[in-house]
């Protein structure tokens, strides 16, 4: 009878972590497809560029303050939503005089494609990042939350003036499991997305911002990136903050640090 019970409770375990293999992408990203605004509905300036990505097409939009752009700020965003969630952002961003260029990782919005793996993650972005560089500006990357893994690979693969890093976790797989520690995640997972250890082969500036009551990725993960990145380095701990910081906080934030940086 014993034999029976354990038997069936590793049939079940065993059962668990082929699911955990098999829909990994469905208990972590969160697309919302099609787009219901665009940066002329907020006032802001824009050009849509369709940017191809392995087998698929990554929608992107480059916008620019009314008096033009001569930094850039290329923002990874997280794993919900899409990126007319994140015009309010590069509104408060233009209002700057910073330019901004969000993207859609495939799947989400109108970029075209599906999310398998991290490999295809990174290669939208780098896909971005190399029609940004075509205009020989500098370029800041920005990651905000499961994009700060992004963000940090594509700092490590490419010259850029800095990173930003908003509301992230120190790799996919510490924060995951935290949620559970009963998976071999290292062995199911097919994203890794290991922004600790990035940040310790970086050189440029880093700028890491983290509410201190972070409900989604806790506040300990933005104290252990920063303890990890080199000089030079700034912290912003936004008292009360929670996962979705307000863009008003962010934008001043990222425009001090810029001028500081620059």
């Amino acid at each position: 009878m014993l034999i029976g019970t354990t038997c069936l409770v590793l049939l079940g375990y065993l059962s668990l972590c082929g699911a955990m293999w098999y829909w990994q992408t469905r208990f972590m990203l969160f697309p919302r497809v099609g787009l219901v605004r665009t940066p002329r509905d907020v006032g802001l300036t824009f050009e849509e560029w369709q940017v191809p990505s392995g087998n698929s097409q990554v929608v992107a939009w480059q916008i620019a303050p009314a008096a033009g752009a001569n930094q850039w700020i290329l923002h990874c965003h997280g794993n919900g939503g899409n990126i007319d969630g994140r015009l309010e952002l590069a509104r408060e961003l233009c209002q700057r005089g910073l330019g901004v260029v969000l993207f859609d990782y495939r799947g989400y919005g109108r970029s075209t494609g599906v999310i398998s793996r991290e490999s295809e993650l990174v290669q939208d972005a780098q896909a971005v990042y190399d029609r940004l560089a075509q205009l020989r500006q500098p370029i800041y990357i920005y990651g905000e939350s499961l994009g700060g893994g992004v963000a940090s690979w594509l700092a490590e693969k490419n010259a850029c003036q800095g990173l930003v890093l908003q509301s992230t976790f120190t790799s996919f797989l510490e924060r995951a499991g935290e949620n559970y520690p009963f998976l071999p995640l290292s062995l199911l997972s097919r994203f890794q997305l290991d922004t600790r250890a990035r940040l310790a082969r970086l050189n440029c500036p880093v700028l890491v911002i983290h509410g201190n009551r972070d409900e989604v990725i806790g506040f300990h993960h933005g104290q252990a990136l920063f303890a990890a990145a080199r000089e030079p380095k700034t912290w912003v701990a936004v008292e009360g903050g929670r996962h979705d910081l307000p863009e008003d906080v962010l934008a001043r934030a990222v425009a001090s640090w810029v001028a500081d940086v620059r």
